[in-house]
């Protein structure tokens, strides 16, 4: 990998868009960003065991062609056979230490959080903190205070913001020195330049 760790973390979530519109995005994107600048993360908790192998088969390759990366959520079995990058623990799943000693010491950890003072896993090699511009799921937004206050808490950890990000707040994290972001809804645009360059990681 040119990076050692991701500036975009993408979630796939097939509720929102068909699996073809979704990889033709994804690709446009993954083609367009730094090499190893992007993680594309399978989630869709809600799939169907053979259709969450297949889509992972098939991001698997993407991401293999485009030289990014590729991560599951919430299945370590699923992560290990695939040999993935990066794997992201879900509220209430594994703990970090087991993930870590299933997975390997090489493997991208990540976990989301919702309060910024929140303990953070020694194995974890990241935390997603949401939401951040949007309101979501009965939680209102934390805005980008929150952002600043957990690297003021835990500075040793890498943040990565979730919530209603897109290409006009993407600058605004960067600025604030956060590690990275994560993006859903905004890693479908038919155009991923805005976001990309927001993020520093356009290929030239």
């Amino acid at each position: 990998m040119a990076n050692a760790r991701p500036r975009l973390i993408v979630f796939s979530d097939t509720a929102r868009v068909d699996v073809a519109f979704m990889l033709e995005r994804f690709t446009a994107l993954a083609e367009r960003a730094l090499d190893g600048s992007v993680l594309f993360t399978l989630r869709d908790y809600t799939l169907p065991v053979r259709a969450r192998l297949a889509l992972a088969e098939r991001l698997a390759d993407l991401t293999n062609r485009a030289r990014q990366w590729f991560g599951v959520a919430e299945r370590a079995d699923l992560a290990r056979a695939f040999g993935c990058a990066a794997f992201h623990l879900p509220q209430g799943g594994l703990s970090a230490a087991d993930a870590r000693g299933y997975l390997g010491a090489e493997v991208f950890l990540s976990r989301g959080a919702h309060d910024p003072a929140s303990a953070v896993e020694a194995e974890l090699d990241a935390v997603l903190l949401s939401p951040i511009f949007e309101a979501r799921k009965g939680r209102p937004a934390l805005g980008v205070v929150a952002l600043e206050r957990a690297r003021a808490v835990h500075p040793e950890q890498a943040w990565f913001a979730l919530g209603g990000v897109e290409a006009g707040n993407a600058a605004t994290c960067r600025a604030l020195g956060v590690d990275g972001v994560a993006v859903i809804g905004a890693a479908l645009a038919a155009d991923p330049v805005p976001l990309l360059a927001a993020l520093g990681i356009l290929r030239p």
